[in-house]
This record gives structure tokens, sequence and C-alpha cells, in this order.
């Protein structure tokens, strides 16, 4: 599918979890006196959920919503509600093991928190070894694994024999279904029955490679012949070209836009961010280059394909030049560690449209094009290098402009002076294709007369636009920005946004403003493609509020309207204490996963390393919760709160610096150090949701399954909260509102009068 919707996900797994909480509680009287107890309904739980995660995985492979219209309505209710099915069943096999055990809640509670780290620990390797649908496939083997242990655990005999344990029964359908789910894993592995056949609304033909990897699907398809193509995620594309590594037969290349800053410099040492196919180091070499860096982030591209058989030679062996060096890593990254410098500096194309690329979040934000990376590229240019980056050009040309912007926000923040002297901008003109190439060149000192007269000469032969150059200055946008005395005038006074992001808010791509959220339809195609996340963003948020309004809140406020009117003041502190937590918890977790992914380098690593120091230490908090005496308890809990908003506060002022400084590590030490650093704060988050429910069941029980619920319910609503606040303010403010929500549960806290009776458990 399009990768606006992964962090659809995030949504649907809070969701389903709350909504089994409080399904379980309105069925309880039903439920009551079932068949093995509330394990053995727990062990019935997740054998259904075993068939209702292939089920989901089937309907998002050849079921997806395509590009709109009314019988995507229907497409993605489908999708909705097959996706949601395991996580509501499997939430509910955990809510039993509640119902069950609630008296240890707290272990409970570390033994959750710790699967799910361990599922984080174990997805990058599982990914990487056997793609997304064979790892898709893992869930109902540990779901039938879970639900097996659930039958064979011990359960209280009849009163009769009240001293006696006997195993609950009904183990044989969890072992079948296990069994069959081993041998659709294996079966699947070897013959790739169910794999990706159509992506994102297209047939796909003529692939002669696929690879999955954590980062992303990376296939080689042939295009008109024999050409060979690499496609990230069935969208972002780069050629092969054959015999790259043997220049000569390339010669015509000396004349694409991509020759500009080439044009300018003998024998000079360069630096490709995200070289892919390799065009980008062809062309350096055909102009003579001494040595060549090609950094790029996805190891299939660089090693599977580029490096290895048939591609290797396909391509001419252009990664195996004696003067090119190929580096695995995320560019940012790499450059923030790197301490040479370079006379070029080129960036083409190089886009997030990979749905796993930057975690769940989907938006495609990127800090390759922020002003603080901009910055880094301009320290590591020797005295007079040249940055090169080309994106397309369209209309409105937001993209272009937005360069533009990033290069004039760097250059005041860095107190140079004369930008206008520093600056380029060409466009090759394509005129059958609405989107054509441009590309801008920022030099680090002035360009000279003869720089301008050679560029300006070369444009004209090659009949490109000269949009703006230090002599040639057009009536346009690009001339207004660049020489403004007032940069932030020009681009606060455009019709879309163009002002530039930064990594706190590193949304490159996201150019929509409010006022466009409906009219997005009216705009180029490109356009819309490359803001169609937040018209998602906005529609996800209404489709989860309506469905915590039906399948959560609703139920809850209709079958239990009398328990709510008569729970009282305190009652209503401990929803609001509860709620503060769910939306408290998503929104500092995704937040720094965000920020700790300048840390880590590629995306994928920030977010399995957050989520697993989060999950793990939380799971450890947990745990500690039980060692509270039940009279404390209260007491403990409202300083935990405090400890919380006091950490997050203190993470959002402080960890950017904190990070600059881990930079120059190698990547196991900043693994670790992100661990670490992660640590204190998520052993602090695992211990208010536990201890609360220790509270609850000794002040107010009857409204424990409205906690669980707007508990869910906050967090899926969280979740999509985190993301708008980033895109308006940053991802610090999304940390800082976190610990203003974990003070708002403290507040409530502080506010129940609470009994003089010990807490259980």
């Amino acid at each position: 599918m399009h990768y606006h919707y992964a962090f659809m996900t995030i949504s649907l797994a809070l969701f389903g979890s709350g909504a089994a909480g409080v399904a379980l509680y309105l069925a309880r009287e039903r439920l009551t006196g079932a068949s093995g107890g509330p394990l053995g309904l727990a062990s019935r739980a997740a054998s259904a959920g075993a068939p209702a995660a292939i089920a989901a995985l089937l309907v998002a492979l050849y079921a997806p919503p395509g590009r709109g219209g009314g019988a995507d309505v229907a497409r993605f209710a489908l999708l909705y509600a097959a996706c949601a099915a395991p996580f509501f069943l499997l939430g509910s096999a955990i809510a039993l093991a509640i119902v069950a055990r609630g008296a240890v809640i707290g272990r409970l509670y570390l033994f959750d928190l710790g699967g799910a780290a361990a599922g984080c620990l174990l997805l990058v390797p599982l990914l990487d070894a056997g793609g997304g649908v064979n790892t898709i496939l893992c869930v109902p083997i540990l779901a039938s694994a879970g639900a097996l242990l659930f039958a064979l655990a011990p359960r209280q005999a009849p009163a009769a024999a009240p001293a006696t344990l006997l195993p609950a029964a009904g183990a044989g359908p969890p072992l079948l279904i296990g069994l069959a789910c081993v041998a659709l894993f294996v079966g699947n592995g070897l013959s790739g029955l169910i794999d990706v056949r159509r992506a994102k609304g297209a047939a796909e033909t003529d692939i002669v490679f696929a690879r999955w990897n954590s980062f992303s699907r990376v296939t080689v398809a042939r295009t008109g012949g024999q050409a060979l193509e690499i496609r990230i995620d069935a969208d972002a594309a780069t050629a092969i070209t054959r015999g790259a590594g043997e220049s000569g037969l390339h010669s015509e290349r000396r004349g694409r836009l991509a020759a500009l800053p080439f044009l300018l410099k003998e024998k000079p040492d360069v630096l490709v961010m995200g070289p892919g196919g390799g065009d980008e180091v062809l062309v350096a070499r055909l102009f003579g280059a001494r040595a060549v860096t090609a950094v790029e982030v996805n190891p299939i591209i660089a090693l599977d394909i580029m490096s290895s058989e048939p591609f290797r030679s396909y391509a001419g062996g252009i990664y195996q030049q004696p003067e090119v060096r190929l580096v695995v890593d995320d560019a940012r990254s790499f450059i923030r560690r790197s301490t040479g410098r370079h006379d070029i500096i080129v960036a083409t194309m190089v886009d997030t449209w990979a749905s796993t690329a930057a975690g769940a979040f989907a938006l495609t934000e990127n800090h390759l094009y922020t002003v603080e990376a901009f910055r880094d590229y301009h320290r590591r240019l020797a005295d007079d290098g040249i940055l090169s980056f080309t994106r397309w050009y369209f209309e409105p040309p937001d993209q272009m402009l937005r360069l533009v912007s990033l290069a004039r926000a760097m250059m005041q923040r860095e107190g140079i002076a004369a930008p206008e002297r520093r600056l380029v901008v060409v466009r090759d003109r394509l005129l059958a294709d609405p989107r054509t190439p441009a590309c801008l060149l920022l030099k680090k000192s002035p360009f000279s007369d003869e720089e301008i007269a050679t560029l300006e000469g070369f444009a004209r032969m090659r009949d490109y636009d000269l949009l703006y150059t230090p002599r040639t200055r057009p009536e346009n946008d690009f001339t207004r920005l660049i020489t403004a005395a007032n940069p932030a005038a020009v681009w606060r006074s455009y019709p879309t946004n163009i002002a530039p992001p930064g990594d706190d808010s590193p949304f490159f791509f996201n150019t929509m403003r409010p006022r466009d959220l409906f009219s997005s339809a009216e705009r180029a195609a490109e356009w819309r493609k490359t803001n169609q996340g937040t018209v998602v963003l906005v529609v996800l948020g209404g489709v989860a509020a309506l469905m915590v309004a039906l399948f959560i809140v609703g139920p809850l406020a209709v079958a239990k309207r009398r328990d709510l009117a008569g729970i009282g003041a305190d009652g209503i502190r401990f929803l609001l204490y509860f709620a503060g937590l769910g939306a408290g918890f998503i929104l500092i977790e995704i937040a720094l996963v965000q920020r700790f992914i300048l840390l880590l380098g590629p995306p994928v690593y920030a977010l399995t390393v957050v989520l697993f120091s989060v999950l793990a230490f939380g799971a450890a908090g947990s745990g500690l919760t039980t060692r509270i005496p039940g009279p404390r308890l209260d007491t403990a809990l409202g300083a935990i709160l405090l400890a919380v908003a006091a950490g997050a506060a203190l993470y959002a002022a402080a960890l950017p610096a904190v990070i600059d400084l881990l930079v120059p590590l190698a990547r196991p030490a900043r693994i670790a150090a992100a661990a670490a650093l992660a640590a204190p704060l998520a052993l602090l988050m695992g211990m208010p949701m536990p201890a609360g429910l220790r509270l609850l069941r000794r002040e107010a029980p009857a409204i424990i399954p409205w906690a669980w619920g707007l508990n869910g319910a906050a967090s899926v609503l969280g979740s999509i909260m985190a993301l708008v606040i980033a895109l308006v303010s940053g991802f610090t403010v999304a940390l800082a509102a976190g610990a203003v929500l974990y003070l708002g549960a403290w507040a409530a806290l502080r506010r129940i009068r609470f009994s003089s009776g010990p807490a259980p458990g």
C-alpha cells in the first residue's frame, strides 16, 4: 500500500487492545462459568487470533485500497476490520489473563511488556532473513503457542478439592492450529505462494530480483527490453546503467543536469548521498573525480544488487572502481561523524517513499532535508566546495523553493554574508512531462564571474532554464527568495508551505497549508503524492475517534451509564488519570524514537532500539511496583508521576545537545548510549499503569473496564496527536506535551480521597 498507511498500525493495535477490554467487561455475565474459566477463554481467543492474523495479511496483500473512489471506501473498511481483528483477539487473551491473575498485575505487566520488547528485538533479523510476509506468518505461530500455554496453565479445581490444581482442558485445538501455522510458514518460505503480487495499485511485472530487509522491500525489474531499474517499496526508483563502470561508453552524460557542479572542478573529491544504481558516481568519474565516496543507506542496494552478480557485471562494477569507496550507512549520520572535506557533495532525488524507512510515522520525515543537515553538509565542504541538490520541479515548485529556503536559513544561522552570490538554480526543461528535474547549487564561497559564465553557457547550450544565477535574476519566486533581506517574509507569504524544516519537525515533503486540506485533488499529481500523508493523517484521526466512540467509550456509556453516574468525583479523577497515562506514554515514546534517529542513523534502528528499551525497562519498572507496600502505594505513585514529567521535560530540553556529543561514537556504542539514555525514563513509565490498577482494585473496582478502555482510547488518539503536534510545533513540543499529560495524571491522583485500607496484591 502507499506509505501513508504505515502509522495506521499503531492506531489499530491500541484500538484493538482497548476495545477487547471493554467488550470482555460488557460480556462478563455471559462468560461466567465458561469452560476452562478465564484462561480457557484466553486460550480460545489466542487460537482465533492466529487465523485472524493470516486473514489480515491476505486482505492487505490482495485487497488493499487504491488511489480513491467509492470502491475504496469498502476496501478501506475491510482492511481496517481485518487488521483490527487479530489485535482485538490477542488483546482479549491478555485481558482475560489479567482477569485470571489480576492479583499479580505487576508481574503480568512485566511479562507483557517484556514479550513486546523481545518482539522489537527479533523484528530486524526476521525481516532481514525472511521478509515482510514470512515475518507476519510468525505471528500466528506465537499466538498458537500462547494459546497452548493458556490451555495448559493450572486452574483451581472445584470447591470440593480447593487445594488441587488441574490443567485446563482444550490443549488439542491450539496445538493443531499451531502445527498448521508452522507448516504454512515453512511451506511459504519454500514456495513463496503468499507474496506481494500488486504494489501501490499496480501489478508487478518483469521482476528479476526481490528481497526484503528492515528498511524496505527492494526489487529489480526490466524496463523497456533489457534495461534494469531498482525500485524501493514499488515507488522510489533508480536505474542501473549497463556498463556504468566503463566511463567512455557514456560520454553523453556530460551534458546532463547532473554535470553542473563538475563543470567548475578539476579532479574533485566527491561525496554522493543515496547513489542507488550509480548514475551520479558515473558522472563524477566522467569528469575525472580523484575520489568518490558513495553513501548508500540500504544494504540490499549496496551489497545484494550493486556488489553482487549478475548486477555487478551488468553495471560494469561501478562501485568496485579503484577511486570509488562504497559506504553502507545513513548519509546524514555518516557526514556528522566524518572529518573529511569534499569538493562536491551530491544528492539527487533522495526520497523516503519506503513505508518502513521512517519507522511508523509515514509523513516522509527526512533528516537529509533540514536546516541542521544543510549546516552539516556546508561544514564538510572544502573552502570553495559545492553542494548540489536535484529534485523534481512541478507547479507549484515548492520543493525547489524549500531547498532554497533551507540554504537561506542555514546561511543566516551560520552568519554567512551575500547569499545571492552563492546560489544557482537551473531547470532541465522536459516539456512533455509536467515534472522536470531542477538543480540547486550552493557554493561555500561566492561564485566567480568566470564560474557563472561557465554555468550559464552550459545551460543555454542545453536549453536549460536559468531560474537564478548571481548574474541572471529573472522576475520569479526564486529570485525573490534568494535576494530577500528577510527570507522568512517570503516563505510566510507563499501560497504553499516552503518554510525550512528543522530536525525537530523534519517534514520536508509536507508543503500543504491547512487551507489546502480539502482542495488537494485540484493539485498536480506529484504535489498530491507528497502531501497525501497529511490528508490521511486527518482522515485517520476522524476514523480513530469514531471507532473509539463506537467500540470503547460508547458501549461503556450505554451499558454502564448507571455505574458512571454513581462513581462520583473520585471515579472521574481515576478515569482522567488513566486517560493521561495512555496519551502521555505514546507521545513520549514516539518523540523519543524521532529524536534518536539523529544518533542511530537509519530510522529502523531508532525504532527498534528505542521501542525495545522503552518496553524492556518499562517491564522492569512494572515488576518493581510489586515491591511497593499497599499503604504507601498512592504516595509512591505520585512521586513516580512527578519524576516521569520532570524526566520528559529534561529530555525535551537536553536531548539534542547530548545526542550531538554522542554522534562521533561507533554504532555499537551509539546503540548502547541510546538504550542507556532511554532506560531511566522508561523504567519510570512502566510503573504508573500497574500501580494505578492496584489502587483502582482497592478503591473502585467497578470502573476498571472504564479505566482500561479510556487508557486504550487515549493511546489511539495520542498516537495521532503526536504527529499533529510534530507537524505544527515539532517533536520537542510533543515530548513536553507528554510531560504535561503526566502532570495532569498526578494532579488527578492527588485529589482522590483514598481509603485507609491497603492496596491488594
